[in-house]
């Protein structure tokens, strides 16, 4: 495995019991994401070849983390009872695949948009046709993109239910948590982002 890779135990650390040893669904998980990963690195760089390497795996990587996480949680909610994967192999990386690909089309979309934006000198341009709160307007639309773009699967998961006029109340349900808890793990995601954005001061 890459030395940049987190590993799964790592990745599936909130679901491995402290004391007693993790359930027998968790070891294989873990031990199919060790024998998968060169195959994920590799889709992730024959599919991304505008991309250096680096680039190319920390796209594939957090998605590939999401991935194990979810087959985790349904790991975790089974307790054991009437559930199994027939073919862990076969499922993780279909499902990696089909996330990757979506996850493709909207970077390839967003950096479709970039690439139609205007250059310095039509923006000047356009703030001598324009009035100032047309440019201002342009701005808050490129810095929402922006720190859309950044968000991890589950903050982006949860702007855009509230875009889409689901209640904080609705979204906890869907997500099995209290609303307490999204407002709070979401207001701290935010937080988080905004200081990455932001930079050093």
């Amino acid at each position: 495995m890459s030395s940049r890779e987190l590993s799964p135990e790592w990745v599936l650390s909130s679901f491995i019991p402290p004391i007693a040893a993790p359930q027998h669904e968790i070891i294989e998980l873990i031990a199919v994401a060790r024998r998968l990963w060169p195959s994920v690195q590799a889709h992730a760089y024959r599919e991304q070849p505008g991309k250096n390497s680096d680039e190319a795996l920390d796209f594939a990587s957090e998605i590939w983390e999401g991935v194990l996480r979810s087959v985790a949680k349904t790991i975790q909610r089974s307790k054991g009872r009437n559930w199994r994967i027939r073919n862990m192999e076969a499922y993780l990386f279909g499902a990696f695949h089909h996330r990757f690909n979506r996850a493709l089309k909207k970077e390839r979309r967003r950096l479709q948009t970039i690439q139609h934006l205007p250059t310095s000198p039509d923006l000047e341009r356009l703030g001598q046709a324009h009035d100032s709160n047309a440019v201002r307007d342009l701005e808050k639309s490129i810095q929402l993109r922006e720190a859309v773009r950044n968000m991890d699967e589950w903050t982006r998961k949860v702007w855009a239910a509230r875009q889409y006029g689901y209640s904080w109340k609705e979204i906890a349900t869907q997500l099995g948590l209290t609303e307490h808890q999204v407002k709070l793990r979401f207001r701290y995601a935010i937080g988080k982002l905004r200081a990455r954005l932001a930079g050093p001061t």
